[in-house]
């Protein structure tokens, strides 16, 4: 069940706007896909000290996949942009 401050009004206005201004998922940009953002989430989580309400930088706009991928690499305390492989095949975690 959502919660503060995703249920605030100011909350779906700033998510309507990050949403407009980045309307793809930006992580899947990364790796050449194109996939329509559904989710805003905090680059730096609320409960790590991240600001509720940021300014649109520190938000990400993500497709349900790499939002949900994200928020299970935070619980496991993994990076999740340094996860898998850039469109050349160059793995991202930095191993060769």
């Amino acid at each position: 069940m959502a919660k503060w401050p995703y249920t605030t009004q100011r909350w779906q206005r700033l998510r309507k706007s990050k949403l407009q201004q980045n309307p793809l998922c930006e992580a899947c940009l990364q790796f050449g896909a194109i996939e329509p953002a559904t989710a805003v989430d905090h680059r730096k989580p609320i409960n790590a000290g991240g600001d509720p309400y940021p300014p649109l930088d520190q938000l990400a706009s993500l497709c349900a996949n790499c939002h949900n991928l994200k928020t299970r690499c935070e619980q496991l305390g993994e990076d999740y942009m340094k996860r898998g492989c850039d469109v050349y095949g160059k793995p991202l975690t930095g191993d060769a």
